[in-house]
């Protein structure tokens, strides 16, 4: 009797529109940033773990116009206190203080357990876009005054959900200025910085993705037109850079995120798949069991033919990857994907 009835109880929330448990292995998806009437754009995003367990996603939020990448545009930011399957209220991280917008955001924690934030201070459409570091010291509520680090007067970008430290203490910003890849460096927790040695493929590279490997060395994946990621190697913690050459993770031009799986210490790759296509279809994820040397489980994240994908970035927490994207079809909405990191090998 009682699992009669437990079964008639399911198949009625089944029938009524109530959705059955998801399986554990499998992703859970939302719509953390939807756009509206006021807000064409949800994009670029970012997520730092907080001292309480909570988390702190940050994101460009376009606040007017249609969304272009010049557009009016403030660094939002929410909270989870389970995970990232529901999200606080909307607040202003960072202000527009630009002439155009703020925008690209990157969290790293400071020796002393601050929080750095990096983001770009775009100027104008194509040529002053400043990089800035701004410090929290109460786990985002407030930001200190902003420190430029790139040179004013020119167009120095970054891309979301980079920026790393290495063993030895060092912070590799990565960043890029024409068809230049290279890294902004800082041994004193970013109290100063420096150019590295730069890198440039074929007719240029951009938003580069750094991690360091086992071995001591710093592996950075650069976004080319050249028919996908190419890739570098530094002997020296990021100041020197050997020829760049071409990987298996084949696509278009667009950016890539890599991380390590703590699980495992196999490195994560997610980008968009798609040599020779005409929007970014699909969006796909890779492995590689050998330091960036030959990747394999190749998955598709999303792959709708009536959509399109863009800007991964991930952080692990919990032994699951929180991958934020924006998607194209229906306005440019901020999705959050919790993946097990068990689902990218299956």
């Amino acid at each position: 009797m009682f699992v009669s009835l437990l079964s008639f109880i399911l198949t009625a929330g089944a029938e009524a529109g109530n959705p059955s448990p998801a399986k554990s292995d499998e992703p859970y998806h939302i719509v953390v940033a939807p756009v509206g009437p006021e807000n064409p754009r949800n994009s670029e995003a970012a997520i730092i773990p907080l001292k309480d367990g909570s988390l702190l996603l940050g994101w460009t939020e376009f606040y007017a116009g249609n969304g272009a990448d010049h557009g009016p545009a403030r660094i939002s930011g929410k909270l989870s206190k389970d995970g990232g399957k529901t999200w606080g209220e909307k607040r202003t991280l960072i202000e527009n203080d630009g002439g155009c917008n703020v925008m690209e955001v990157n969290f790293l924690r400071t020796k002393d357990g601050q929080i750095a934030l990096f983001y770009c201070q775009k100027n104008a459409e194509d040529r002053d876009c400043r990089v800035m570091m701004r410090i929290s010291k109460d786990e985002g509520v407030t930001w200190e005054a902003a420190k430029q680090i790139s040179p004013a007067n020119k167009y120095t970008g970054l891309t979301n959900g980079r920026a790393i430290r290495l063993a030895s203490g060092r912070i590799l910003l990565e960043a890029w200025e024409g068809g230049d890849s290279y890294c902004y460096l800082s041994d004193d927790d970013g109290t100063t910085w420096r150019e590295s040695q730069r890198v440039k493929p074929g007719d240029g590279s951009w938003e580069p993705a750094c991690i360091e490997l086992k071995n001591g060395t710093v592996l950075m994946l650069m976004r080319t037109g050249l028919g996908g990621q190419y890739r570098s190697i530094s002997k020296d913690g990021g100041q020197t850079w050997s020829e760049p050459v071409a990987t298996p993770l084949k696509g278009t031009a667009a950016p890539v995120s890599i991380s390590r799986i703590p699980s495992t210490g196999d490195l994560l790759a997610i980008w968009n798949h798609n040599p020779g296509a005409s929007k970014r279809n699909p969006f796909t994820s890779a492995i590689s069991k050998d330091e960036g040397e030959t990747w394999e489980h190749f998955r598709d994240i999303e792959n709708d033919p009536n959509d399109a994908w863009a800007y991964p970035a991930v952080t692990w927490a919990n032994g699951q990857a929180l991958l934020t994207y924006f998607n194209y079809t229906g306005g440019l909405s901020l999705q959050l994907k919790i993946i097990p990191a068990q689902w990218f090998y299956n």
